[in-house]
């Protein structure tokens, strides 16, 4: 565990969050084989792959151009030079590119809601942990939550409301422990699901708008904390 981690355990900066995130590189389309295996009609997980990260890479690519609900199968396999064989041997249709995404994200963020609430014995840090992680990891997978946010629409029905009860939790869980340092302090706790929501919209804005967030400079780091000292405002002000 580096040295630069917090008394519990946890990053205190995107530097040290980066150094220990698992899912980066080739170890998300690995992830992605050993999570898909049963529907990729390949076993041989080298190549699977890397002809997963071309799909996804396609994928995150066309989609801002063309939009995902006019990208076809055939831009896919244009954009990556596999046939279009080879990409029904990873991906049955378009539809299970962005199950495949939700999927990833909805793993991404139970872990960290797990990291965040084993300090629930420490509600303010858990709070903390939970939003400055979320911003961190959504730092590193910009494309994925960005995609998924506009491209739930193209989700089956069942998958769309799985990917909405992400947020849902996570808001959830945030109202949760908002109640409880407010308890702790003796602060009435009326308005917590509104900061709890608004915490939310502006962890999204920092992935839903790179370009605004890269013109201004302005690091993973620094945006975490301002948005941790607009949290400690609106608990204390109520």
């Amino acid at each position: 565990m580096s040295q630069a981690q917090s008394q519990h355990g946890r990053a205190a900066d995107f530097r040290n969050f980066q150094a220990d995130f698992p899912l980066q590189d080739r170890a998300i389309y690995q992830t992605l084989f050993e999570r898909n295996k049963d529907r990729i009609t390949t076993n041989k997980a080298k190549f699977a792959v890397v002809n997963l990260e071309k799909i996804f890479t396609a994928t995150f690519e066309l989609t801002p151009r063309i939009g995902f609900p006019m990208m076809s199968l055939r831009d896919l396999s244009r954009a990556t030079g596999l046939s279009m064989g080879g990409i029904y041997s990873y991906i049955e249709s378009k539809e299970r590119i962005a199950i495949m995404v939700k999927d990833l994200v909805k793993l991404v963020i139970d872990e960290l809601l797990v990291r965040a609430m084993s300090l629930s014995s420490a509600p303010l840090t858990a709070l903390e942990t939970m939003i400055r992680e979320h911003i961190f990891a959504a730092e590193m997978l910009q494309d994925w939550f960005s995609f998924l946010y506009f491209e739930t629409r193209s989700l089956p029905h069942e998958h769309q409301e799985d990917s909405k009860n992400i947020e849902l939790q996570i808001e959830s869980a945030m109202h949760e422990l908002i109640d409880r340092v407010r308890r702790d302090r003796d602060i009435a706790c009326g308005n917590s699901p509104i900061i709890a929501t608004t915490l939310i919209a502006l962890i999204q804005d920092r992935y839903l708008k790179p370009w605004k967030h890269s013109k201004s400079g302005e690091s993973a780091d620094d945006y975490a904390q301002q948005v941790l000292a607009l949290m400690h405002c609106a608990i204390e002000h109520p």
